[in-house]
């Protein structure tokens, strides 16, 4: 009969159904029948059902008709929405547990890690996320949180996108895991410095394997976690002694096998720009080509100069950054330029200067700076901007203008003779030229901490151009921003800061 499929097992009447879920389910975040004494999963799990104590009881009073009501907006704007609020305005009974409320809640802006402390902030915020292998521990559930890698992405891929696919990734999971972990275990003395490499043990076994099949090269996924493990890699690089710069080579590999992938707007594509701006650093560093492909389908709209978004306006200059140190570092200097194997250096070097001083020019008006300041205390101005992209747009722009000034191939050969002072004159203008740009990277790098990698473009500066740095006070200043982007980031200078002090002739180090 139709209605026996209503009744319970034993024949007996239709089962009651309660208001809420039980406990057990809403502690879970499961669905609950709600069927009273004991719900299904439950009776499944052959545990004691636990109901919750809420009641609901209809309110019979009411307002007269001379009842004065506080106005507000249709809109309204939660001013303070930190962790203690969340949690004084979040019960056991709302059915969100303690984790989420953590996650729900706002960090306050002193509890800024760096760019890579939390590319999993959102995990926890998609409602049917299921992460694999975690998180087990409050240990796991801490290195969720981090910020992502997108800064000239307006997608937010690595914020959006990477949390959702490590859900069910556990290679890209254990690669966040690892760089989060060894991050808080440079900044933060009571932090479990094993974690790092349990998680990163645990991403390489199974990472390896996959680069074994050529046809791996263009999973997103992959690429995505091999970019994360670079940054590993580059913050690994003073421990080990050496920066072997394996997981650039694997960048490499996934762009040379993934072309037809990359395309505009996709998950590969955002991997690329991080990437590329992973070459360029290295680039500079070690003073050699950006040896990344830079793919025409991404790379060459963005050398034209076109109105276009603040994100895009700074990819532009990180293209042209690229370009310019490929014209600069070449492994034989009589190489010529493969992407203009036809074209004279010195109108090469020609095309390049006017492109960056056209960017500079047609800049979008949001790229002027919110507050700027000629150098008082220290040695460097200070500079303030309103997005990452504009920092980082800016910075490679006047990267990529600091090698034009000392590679421009019509200036005076040092070897010759000089004529009439001509070539001491060039150097001094040369150098003011270098020394000026360098403070003004130096000034954004320092203004703009919110955004570190505003202080990493500073420190490659610093590199390449310190050792013209004359004054005590220019040198210690570079030094202490070296220090600093080490202390706070865990990015390796200390190599930079013992090559800086003997160019200088601090015959004495111990003194800083």
């Amino acid at each position: 009969m139709p209605s026996s499929e209503k009744q319970s097992v034993s024949g007996s009447s239709p089962q009651s159904l309660a208001i809420f879920g039980c406990e057990n389910c809403r502690a879970q975040h499961l669905k609950c029948d709600r069927v009273t004494p004991t719900c299904g999963r439950c009776q499944t799990a052959n545990r004691k059902c636990l109901r919750t104590g809420l009641r609901i009881r209809e309110m019979k009073d009411k307002f007269t008709k001379t009842q004065k009501w506080v106005k507000t907006p249709r809109r309204l704007v939660f001013i303070d929405e930190t962790k203690s609020v969340t949690n004084e305005a979040l019960s056991h009974d709302s059915g969100v547990d303690e984790f989420e409320a953590d996650n729900l809640a706002s960090p306050p802006v002193s509890e800024d890690l760096g760019p890579q402390e939390s590319l999993l902030s959102s995990v926890d915020r998609s409602s049917n996320a299921t992460l694999a292998g975690g998180p087990k521990s409050p240990s796991d559930r801490f290195l969720l949180r981090s910020k992502p890698l997108d800064l000239c992405d307006p997608r937010q891929s690595f914020e959006t996108s990477v949390p959702q696919r490590a859900g069910t990734n556990s290679i890209l999971l254990n690669a966040i895991f690892a760089l989060s972990a060894r991050h808080m275990s440079h900044i933060r003395s009571d932090f479990d410095p094993f974690l790092f490499i349990k998680y990163h043990t645990e991403c390489l076994s199974s990472l390896r394997p996959m680069h074994e099949h050529p046809e791996n090269f263009s999973d997103e996924n992959l690429f995505a976690a091999t970019i994360i493990l670079r940054v590993l890699e580059e913050m690994e690089a003073k421990h080990e002694g050496t920066n072997n710069h394996r997981y650039l080579r694997g960048i490499q590999l996934f762009v040379e096998n993934s072309e037809e992938q990359l395309l505009p707007g996709s998950l590969n594509a955002a991997s690329f720009w991080v990437g590329l701006r992973q070459e360029i650093y290295s680039a500079v560093m070690n003073h050699w080509r950006v040896r990344i492909k830079l793919v025409s389908s991404l790379v060459d709209p963005e050398r034209n100069l076109t109105p276009t978004d603040d994100y895009t306006w700074a990819n532009r200059a990180v293209v042209h950054c690229a370009d310019v140190l490929n014209f600069c570092f070449k492994d034989n200097p009589s190489d010529v330029d493969e992407e203009y194997p036809t074209t004279p250096r010195a109108h090469r070097w020609d095309e390049l200067n006017e492109w960056n001083k056209q960017w500079q020019e047609l800049q979008p008006a949001s790229y002027t700076p919110l507050f700027r300041q000629s150098a008082r205390d220290g040695p460097f101005p200070e500079v303030w901007y309103h997005r990452s992209c504009h920092v980082i747009g800016v910075q490679h722009h006047l990267l990529a203008k600091l090698f034009l000034v000392c590679s421009n191939p019509r200036i005076p050969d040092p070897r010759l003779p000089s004529i009439y002072g001509q070539r001491r004159a060039s150097e001094r203008d040369l150098t003011d030229r270098v020394q000026s740009i360098v403070r003004t990277l130096c000034g954004i790098g320092l203004g703009n901490q919110w955004t570190p990698p505003g202080m990493f473009t500073a420190c490659m500066a610093i590199s390449a151009f310190g050792d013209r740095f004359h004054d005590r006070r220019d040198q210690q200043g570079m030094l202490d921003i070296l220090k600093k982007t080490e202390k706070d980031h865990a990015r390796p200078t200390e190599a930079v800061q013992h090559q800086m002090m003997r160019d200088w002739g601090w015959n004495d180090e111990a003194t800083y």
